[in-house]
């Protein structure tokens, strides 16, 4: 789902600049939402429209949200989306939620569609009074008794449709786990459907840490977007002045309080750098077995839940209606002429399906849909698999081999097998500070901002020059590679205890371009797997499951062979006959992921000595599709 990510949007994007750039970027994506085209036919005369309306929590403190009316007079269900990014960041307080001002929430077409809109900011943003937490328990608190709020309204009919774009798709998730909680204490439900894009699955593994590393590239950015949108003086300066008196300057301190502090403790090794309590609460994932409504979401091969938003299929196993959509894009809509392809109308259309039929009663096929919808790179086309990974899979081990590719600037132009080594050997690398940072994931992890600027986002050689890079001979087939994946690889170091490890899994053409497809990373000193709570099929394991805690870490003696699991986030492409397909094993990822500065000081001047052969047989693990096993479209 686009969620309203129209040109205006893009156009905004490209006319501010620093952080309005940013900011409004994300503030678009929730503002324009949901659907765009609407029968003119069914626009509901003099809409209503209510700004700032206060709403007090259990604690005193009082939110506020923009609603948007249909009619004066009328019961409707509502879309609320909760943003973190101030609701009003694009207008003057002068202006506020008024029509055509740009940034109060309004969405003429979902209200035209009969639909009562709701902005509100969360605790601590926007003209929303308290102390901002990013999802803490109090600000969770606060989606339930929102919920409560909506339902005694007099325009409201007491079904809630959950929807948003990034911060607000996982609001939108979280809100909707809030009314489970509701329900389970006898409440009657609210939210009876959502629909996201970009949704997060797991605060620590998807974006906040990329295996025991910092995400240097996109956390510091969202921190500063998020602290940064606290300069735009609250809407309510100019209808409630002293309202706004008493939330301004709380707003600026506590938005800097929270982000210093959580980047301080991640960055020095503090309890911030381990998963816990912390980010458990702040997972989606955590609860998401508590949703007994349809879900539909949007993710992307790029995106910076990249990780998750898979994860969110599996792990859904109460809804009664689960649709997934994943496109070759970063953080931000699908293309266009992709989702055409599939004949099932734009993604306003079916997203306003979606809504009117689990909200409305619509007897119009929504649900229909097939559950599983992929984009398949390197074919071009959409595939729709039963389920989510597919069972149609061959779990294939490529092994890292001697000798010479010919296709490779790196440090070694090894080879990748299907066929077990029989000859021992290894491959040797510094553990670098920094890495070049021409390669995909500079663009992935920066939200895709710098995204067709310049060759490094198709073709990660410079990358590799100072990495190991494994890669098969030309295929004689097409080959499809759809699923989770592992680099299972032996090492050891030298002169180190720790190193960061980056898998990089490339599609290389007979011109020589390398591709990045996928990644993955792992801090050697939390190789540690849950086997318990790690994902297998087939009866070999398909995703390991790292513990990331301090009691996990262990740090690598020197000159001893370790076995390290990365999990590397899953994709779907056809490598076409003649391509090859590459391995790249790098010690570092500029600017994207840096280690706690304990664990870099314990990388320093150290070597990774990659193991491969009978005894240490080190292999990337494919989940290989036979061809024709998927039902495809395009």
């Amino acid at each position: 789902m686009r969620l309203g990510l129209r040109a205006a949007a893009t156009d905004m994007l490209h006319a501010v600049t620093g952080r309005r750039r940013i900011g409004r970027l994300f503030v678009y994506l929730a503002v324009l939402a949901l659907v765009g085209a609407v029968d003119a036919g069914s626009a509901l005369a003099a809409p209503e429209y209510l700004c700032n309306v206060p709403i007090t929590m259990s604690d005193g403190v009082v939110l506020r949200a923009d609603v948007f009316l249909p009619a004066p007079s009328g019961r409707f269900p509502t879309a609320l989306t909760v943003t973190g990014y101030n609701k009003d960041a694009a207008t003057s307080p002068a202006q506020g939620c008024a029509p055509g001002a740009g940034g109060g929430g309004e969405d003429s077409n979902m209200v035209a569609a009969g639909y009562a809109v709701m902005v509100l900011d969360d605790r601590g943003t926007g003209a929303s009074g308290g102390q901002w937490d990013s999802w803490g328990a109090r600000t969770q608190q606060d989606y339930q008794e929102v919920l409560d709020w909506i339902q005694r309204q007099p325009w409201s009919n007491g079904s809630v449709a959950g929807y948003g774009a990034s911060y607000m798709a996982i609001t939108a998730l979280l809100v909707a786990e809030a009314d489970a909680k509701r329900v389970a204490e006898g409440k009657p439900r609210a939210v009876k459907a959502v629909l996201t894009v970009a949704p997060m699955a797991d605060a620590y593994r998807d974006v906040t840490f990329h295996g025991g590393a910092i995400d240097a590239g996109f956390i510091p950015l969202w921190l500063g977007l998020t602290t940064a949108d606290t300069y735009e003086p609250p809407s309510t300066l100019v209808s409630d002045p002293a309202s706004a008196a008493n939330t301004y300057p709380g707003h600026l301190a506590n938005g800097f309080q929270f982000a210093g502090e959580t980047l301080l403790s991640a960055a020095t090794g503090g309890n911030s750098a381990y998963d816990g309590p912390f980010y458990q609460l702040r997972s989606p994932v955590t609860r998401i077995a508590s949703l007994r409504v349809p879900v539909m979401w949007q993710g992307g091969w790029w995106d910076i839940f990249q990780r998750g938003e898979p994860v969110l299929y599996e792990k859904l196993v109460n809804s009664p209606d689960k649709v997934w959509f994943q496109t070759p894009n970063y953080h931000s809509s699908t293309d266009p002429t992709i989702w055409a392809q599939m004949g099932i109308g734009t993604e306003e259309q079916v997203g306003l399906r979606w809504f009117d039929h689990w909200l409305k009663g619509a007897n119009n096929g929504i649900e229909n849909l097939p559950h599983v919808n992929l984009y398949t790179m390197g074919a071009n086309r959409w595939e729709h698999p039963s389920t989510w990974p597919l069972p149609s899979a061959r779990y294939t081990h490529y092994y890292l081999a001697g000798g010479k590719s010919g296709s490779s600037n790196s440090l070694n132009d090894g080879t990748l097998s299907t066929t077990k080594q029989t000859t021992p050997g290894g491959d040797t690398e510094p553990l670098l500070p920094a890495s070049s940072p021409c390669s995909r994931m500079t663009f992935q992890w920066t939200a895709g901002l710098a995204s067709g600027a310049g060759s490094c986002e198709t073709d990660g050689s410079t990358y590799e020059t100072s990495s190991l890079t494994y890669t098969t001979p030309p295929l004689k087939s097409d080959a499809e590679v759809t699923g989770p994946i592992i680099a299972r690889v032996w090492a050891e170091l030298n002169g180190a205890s720790d190193a960061t490890l980056i898998a990089v899994l490339s599609e290389v053409n007979p011109q020589g371009q390398s591709n990045q497809l996928t990644a993955g990373y792992l801090l050697a000193s939390q190789r540690a797997v849950n086997r318990k709570l790690s994902t297998y099929a087939q009866g070999v394991m398909i995703r390991p499951w790292h513990p990331f805690t301090r009691a996990s870490q262990q740090p690598v003696t020197p000159n001893d062979p370790e076995l390290y699991r990365i999990e590397i986030y899953p994709t779907s492409n056809v490598f076409k006959a003649g391509d090859r397909i590459r391995l790249t094993i790098g010690t570092a990822n500029t600017p994207a992921t840096a280690p706690p500065i304990p664990d870099q000081l314990n990388e320093t001047g150290g070597q990774l000595r990659v193991l491969r052969g009978p005894t240490y047989d080190s292999y990337a693990q494919l989940p290989v599709i036979p061809a024709g096993s998927v039902s495809t479209v395009g």
